[in-house]
């Protein structure tokens, strides 16, 4: 579970390792936030607007698309919380997904 407290969080994905093909599609609280998506070694960058009541605890979820070459799907989600900053890698493969939890700091 990550903690914030920002009004919005950058997400930043890139590849975790040797850049292979992996592509995953990224989903919050079921919607669609990014689409199959080819993680590289740049970031590809995400602002998420999040007004207070609405959005106080919140999932994201990244899917695994494809593979790569060298199974599993593995990546490095960086998120920007004001001055915070959480380095998050994750896992998935066409069987489960990689998962967080977002709660706002009360």
């Amino acid at each position: 579970m990550v903690n914030f407290k920002s009004d919005s969080l950058q997400i930043s994905l890139y590849d975790n390792g040797e850049i292979d093909g992996d592509t995953v599609s990224v989903f919050m609280n079921g919607e669609v936030l990014l689409s199959q998506q080819g993680l590289k070694a740049s970031a590809i960058k995400k602002t998420i607007y999040l007004t207070s009541g609405q959005t106080d605890e919140f999932t994201l979820v990244m899917f695994a698309e494809s593979l790569g070459k060298y199974p599993p799907n593995t990546g490095l989600l960086v998120i920007r919380d004001g001055n915070d900053v959480y380095n998050l890698r994750f896992s998935s493969d066409f069987q489960k997904n990689a998962g967080i939890v977002f709660k706002r700091k009360k």
